[in-house]
């Protein structure tokens, strides 16, 4: 079982997110989490299992400190901690106390799990999606293809491990300038507007999706999304 100690959105509170998208950022290349922006704001960021990491993962392959990113200058530095868990940088494995300085796209693989640096994720993204409501509540997806997959399956760009949400549940597409958003024939719908799509509908910049019990919205490039709140987490049974 592992969980995130780090987030994207503020927990309560309206205001411009714009500033927020731009930066480096590690992006998360596996299953839940793949497309998922962690933003690299701090001068150092630790990452490992323990609870006082900026980036917690609660894994029992990940190390209690496994590594830390930390900004010096204009670069980013991958420091590896852990002495006994397996550390890699584009698939060359690393050591304890080995340091070694980032580049754009470069890979780095903690256990199984794998991140991709990027030090300016501004370039070369299309738009995001800013989950407010659902199983990724708080997180940031990227779009940097003009055709992204949402659904439950492994195989989508976006994966919700969610039973509201259908294997392959909805698809967004750029064509002609324009964004789009359709069904693909989900048991519980996609809803914008408040009504479900019955057909390929032209989706707008701040427009909020709902797919099963999740809900997100859609950031177009780098525009400003002046108004984004976090719904309240349900009361568990």
């Amino acid at each position: 079982m592992w969980a995130y100690g780090y987030t994207d959105l503020p927990r309560t509170g309206v205001g411009p997110l714009g500033a927020q998208s731009n930066g480096a950022a590690l992006i998360g290349q596996f299953y839940a989490e793949r497309n998922r922006v962690y933003p690299l704001r701090a001068p150092v960021m630790s990452v490992g299992r323990a609870n006082a990491n900026t980036l917690r993962i609660r894994d029992s392959r990940i190390a209690a400190h496994h590594v830390r990113i930390e900004r010096d200058g204009g670069q980013f530095v991958l420091a590896v901690t852990a002495d006994d868990a397996p550390t890699t940088l584009n698939g060359s494995e690393l050591r304890s106390g080995d340091r070694r300085t980032l580049t754009e796209g470069d890979l780095i693989g903690l256990a199984d799990l794998v991140f991709r640096f990027t030090d300016d994720h501004g370039d070369g993204v299309l738009g995001r999606l800013w989950v407010v409501a659902g199983v990724h509540r708080g997180k940031v997806f990227r779009i940097d293809r003009p055709d992204y997959a949402i659904g439950r399956a492994t195989d989508n760009d976006v994966q919700f491990p969610d039973r509201s949400v259908s294997r392959h549940h909805c698809r967004i597409h750029k064509n002609d300038q324009a964004w789009w958003i359709e069904d693909l024939e989900s048991t519980n719908g996609t809803i914008l507007h408040g009504a479900p799509l019955q057909a390929p509908v032209r989706l707008e910049h701040g427009d909020e999706i709902a797919t099963g019990f999740s809900r997100f919205v859609f950031q177009d490039g780098d525009r400003p999304l002046v108004s984004l709140r976090l719904e309240p987490t349900p009361p568990c049974n």
